[in-house]
């Protein structure tokens, strides 16, 4: 029989086990409420990111927008400059008939040709200066497109900043490019104007928010807008001025009319069919210049003048003091170049082109956001990198394991499943932390509550009222963030979302269809 003293003894050191096993579970504990932690901010950390470089992309693409519509106002300009020299061309061709009539000599015809000649070459001038806008214009769109979309470049950078450890997968700026660009290459000026001369450029649902060559019709329609209707242009009540189209863009020859009062707008005949022109119809002017005689009313009541591109050599210069069509040589030089513009864009054709909202995209309406471009994002974070190997989070354990040698061994890794780093890339759930994130540039311009409120409107490159903001991931008829994530490699995280979906997870914006 074991005596009480010895039974005592055995029982020591038992609080010593119970306590030592109570420390390692309160250090698991611990460690546990660490790593779960450092999981959390790492999560807010990338979400940040990935926030932040979305907004920073809508911001860009709101700025490009703006630069592009105040290039797009400057065209305007211009061209409504064109039209009002033709038309004070056409006026001052008017007067100088009237005084070549009832005063001949006190304007000399030396005088009238310089002066004539002077405003031909503005009006080539302010063709060479619209086209270089229009070339100006697509340069900064093309810098949006390759130094911030493509390849997530812009996410990249600012990613990087806030942690090196973040990366931006190039394949998730696929969306954020399709929503500007569609599948359409980086414009260039070059390679749009032979696509013109080989067919054109097409623009329709879906191809992106930019139509990068908005054409001439744009282009005469965005000058009128501009000019407020062209008796502005001319501040005369019987005159006009614009840019005409024609019925003769295949015409073999150039056609000459009978009479002042025969050249409509409508039907002008040139080799291009692209012109432009001023009228002075019906109107008597009253020689004011007059020296030797006192002002009376001028048989002159006609004048018109019609420039085409250099290439053709073609211009129409009429008032009422020659017969018609007018096609007598001034000062002995050829009147077929006296008026004429600058270089044609694509042959035939003299008007520089203007980039052009895709309006085709704003008439699918709030289901896409009336065309205006939605931006994502998507940042990751590999936990078995060798980054992050060399630079372990000290909360994840990470140790070896010999076997049988000094050999042989194989590690245990907490920051991977299994305990190892599998051979899986950006499939793997648990071996990368994702974000997705998107901005939308989108155009603001309200009435003011004293008007009623509400919308004044569409989105247009013709006013620089682009903003910014950030949006839900999802919520649009083609805002599907399983296929970015599919498309950028991350296809286990695409079915997790999808399964989330089949739950009734809604992500911040409708279910719509089966994915």
């Amino acid at each position: 029989m074991q005596s009480p003293r010895l039974r005592t003894r055995a029982r020591r050191g038992q609080a010593l086990v119970l306590f030592a096993m109570t420390l390692l579970l309160l250090t698991l504990m611990v460690l546990m409420t660490l790593g779960f932690g450092v999981r959390a901010k790492e999560r807010v950390e990338i979400q940040m990111a990935a926030d932040a470089a979305a907004y920073s992309q809508a911001v860009a693409t709101a700025r490009t927008f703006n630069g592009i519509a105040v290039m797009n106002r400057a065209q305007v300009a211009h061209m409504v400059a064109m039209a009002g020299t033709q038309a004070l061309i056409s006026h001052s061709s008017q007067v100088y008939a009237a005084h070549r009539v009832v005063c001949p000599g006190d304007i000399q015809p030396q005088e009238w040709h310089d002066a004539d000649m002077a405003a031909g070459q503005q009006v080539q001038q302010l063709q060479g200066k619209a086209g270089s806008l229009y070339r100006a214009g697509l340069q900064i769109y093309a810098r949006l497109l390759t130094d911030h979309v493509a390849g997530q470049n812009l996410a990249l950078r600012i990613a990087q900043a806030a942690n090196p450890e973040l990366q931006a997968t190039p394949e998730g700026a696929a969306k954020a490019f399709s929503e500007l660009n569609g599948s359409n290459e980086v414009p260039e000026h070059g390679a749009l104007m032979d696509a013109m001369r080989g067919g054109g450029v097409a623009c329709g649902v879906g191809s992106g928010a930019v139509c990068p060559v908005g054409g001439a019709g744009r282009a005469s329609l965005n000058a009128t807008m501009g000019s407020l209707g062209w008796t502005w242009v001319h501040n005369r009540p019987g005159g006009s001025a614009g840019f005409g189209s024609g019925v003769a863009a295949n015409n073999p020859g150039f056609q000459h009319y009978n009479s002042a009062a025969a050249m409509d707008s409508s039907t002008y005949m040139t080799v291009s069919g692209r012109n432009s022109w001023g009228h002075d119809h019906g109107r008597s002017v009253v020689p004011t210049q007059c020296r030797s005689q006192p002002p009376v009313p001028a048989l002159a009541s006609d004048a018109w003048v019609m420039s085409d591109e250099r290439q053709t050599h073609e211009d129409q210069h009429v008032y009422g003091a020659r017969l018609p069509p007018g096609q007598a040589a001034e000062n002995g030089e050829p009147v077929h170049e006296s008026h004429t513009l600058g270089e044609c864009v694509t042959c035939p054709g003299i008007w520089p082109f203007s980039i052009a909202y895709n309006v085709a995209e704003v008439d699918r309406g709030a289901a896409n956001h009336y065309g205006q471009p939605k931006l994502y994002t998507l940042l990751h974070r590999d936990y078995a990198s060798a980054q992050r190997r060399n630079n372990p989070d000290p909360w994840n354990l990470f140790f070896r394991f010999r076997y049988f040698n000094e050999a042989q061994h194989t590690e245990f890794d907490n920051a991977s499943p299994l305990g190892r780093v599998r051979p899986t890339g950006r499939e793997d759930v648990w071996r990368n932390q994702v974000a997705i994130a998107a901005g939308i540039a989108y155009y603001h311009r309200p009435r003011p509550a004293a008007a009623g409120g509400g919308w004044r409107e569409p989105p247009n490159f013709l006013n620089p009222f682009w903003r910014a903001t950030l949006v839900s991931v999802e919520g649009s008829v083609d805002d599907r963030p399983m296929e970015s994530l599919s498309r950028a490699g991350f296809t286990d995280h695409a079915a997790v979302l999808r399964r989330l979906r089949q739950e009734g997870f809604r992500g911040g914006g409708p279910i719509r269809g089966n994915d």
